[in-house]
């Protein structure tokens, strides 16, 4: 594992890269900024910190965790930028004293108006080794997860061709590293990019990528080639689509292809939204995605260079006057292109919803069930995830009330089980929750 004063160095790189390009590029009298500093504290009861069917260990986790958003606006210089240390300490001492950090950076910089411009891009956050699991819904702290950094510089050209069309030409490097598990990797990309205005309602978009990857484990060259279209058919509703072909080389001498696609409709019935989504891309590349620019749903995947993620999703949401609730069900295939034995899928159907008590009590629930089929050849992750237990139930619940000047109280309770098979709850991992967190905005 790379040393703390690394790791630290590297967070403050994040900050230190935004404040010089914000001193550089306009006087701070011309711009609008924003800072926000908060503070949270909170006791957590775990039951099971080490997540065991036997011999379950509790702990009591102490969290402290200042922090500060900022937002910069200017007329050549965008961006925003937030930063959160925390400090976790074990009364049991299941684990040492953990000094964390969490910080993100996302600007734009106007080099010449209305032409060339230059993004940045920097998180460092603390990530599951499993791509098929998310942090969020993660009951411990620190099994199975290691911390990431993925800093991207871009520098891009907009040509305006005639009053409808756009071409967006430019080139991407990213660098991602791992205090921990996980592979190293950079790249070097090219991207071009055309999109055209046909009506006020349908817009037709095209492009082409390259991605050179070097990593630890293997290097790789991507082409990706695709069209698709925008189409606007009433307020809050609208469809798109997009598809294209993948090519990849692999420094060892393989190769594959595979057709690519993103596609979905939002239709607002008035009763509720319903939305529908599919897409293919490769969640392995540090940009996040198969389509050059376009927004991605992925994350990167720690433990291998060339994952491709196929999803399907479709979700309901319903608005009340003093609250909302939805439903959602995806549907995920992980198939490593590099290694065609080695493939995961995955099923997460969720329930969520939102209620105001009364004016400052607010209350919060949401029930997931996940069910993740691992292929016989999987074998990257060696690690506290089982894949005898096949089947997870996640429950949560929190009662938040809201002070004067922006002072805030939180309990949340959650259960989280994990089963052999869902006919019974023997030898299943149970995990119970309950955290209360006082939280202060400055």
């Amino acid at each position: 594992m790379k040393n703390g004063v690394a790791q630290t160095l590297r967070v403050g790189g994040v900050l230190g890269a935004w404040v010089m390009v914000a001193g550089a590029c306009q006087p701070v009298r011309a711009a609008e900024m924003e800072l926000v500093p908060s503070l949270s504290v909170s006791e957590e009861y775990n039951d099971n910190v080490y997540e065991t069917a036997t011999n379950k260990r509790s702990d009591y986790i102490t969290r402290v965790r200042p922090g500060a958003t900022l937002r910069y606006l200017a007329p050549r210089l965008q961006g925003d930028v937030s930063y959160y240390f925390e400090y976790l300490k074990y009364a049991r001492n299941s684990e040492g004293d953990e000094y964390n950090h969490d910080a993100s950076l996302r600007g734009t910089v106007t080099l010449v108006e209305n032409f060339l411009f230059l993004d940045l891009r920097d998180t460092y956050r603390r990530t599951t080794l499993d791509v098929t699991r998310s942090r969020e819904t993660e009951s411990s702290l620190f099994l199975n997860q290691t911390d990431e950094n993925n800093a991207t510089i871009s520098p891009y050209m907009l040509w305006r061709l005639g009053e409808k069309g756009t071409l967006k030409t430019g080139y991407r490097y990213t660098d991602v590293r791992y205090w921990g598990e996980g592979i190293d990797r950079r790249e070097h990309g090219a991207f071009a990019d055309f999109s055209y205005e046909l009506t006020s309602k349908l817009s037709l978009t095209a492009g082409y990528g390259f991605t050179r990857l070097l990593s630890d484990d293997t290097d790789y060259d991507k082409h990706d080639a695709y069209g698709g279209f925008r189409y606007q058919y009433a307020d809050n509703s609208f469809v798109y689509g997009q598809v294209g072909n993948t090519w990849q080389l692999f420094s060892g001498g393989d190769s594959t292809d595979y057709i690519f696609w993103n596609a979905g409709i939002t239709h607002d019935f008035s009763l509720f939204t319903a939305t529908f989504e599919t897409r293919v891309e490769n969640s392995s590349d540090p940009q996040n995605g198969s389509f050059g620019t376009a927004s991605s749903s992925s994350s990167v995947d720690p433990l291998s260079v060339s994952t491709k993620q196929t999803s399907y999703m479709g979700r309901i949401d319903k608005k009340f006057e003093r609250g909302s609730m939805g439903f959602s069900t995806t549907y995920t295939e992980y198939d490593d292109t590099q290694d065609s034995g080695s493939s995961r899928d995955k099923l997460a159907l969720r329930l969520f919803g939102a209620y105001e008590i009364y004016e400052k009590l607010n209350l919060g629930l949401s029930v997931t069930g996940e069910h993740t089929d691992y292929d016989s050849d999987y074998n990257q992750l060696d690690s506290e995830y089982d894949e005898d237990y096949p089947y997870r139930l996640i429950g949560s619940v929190r009662l938040n009330y809201a002070f004067k000047d922006d002072l805030s109280l939180g309990l949340t309770y959650s259960y989280d089980t994990q089963l052999r098979d869902l006919d019974s709850t023997s030898d299943s991992i149970d995990v119970n929750r309950v955290i209360l967190e006082v939280r202060k905005t400055f």
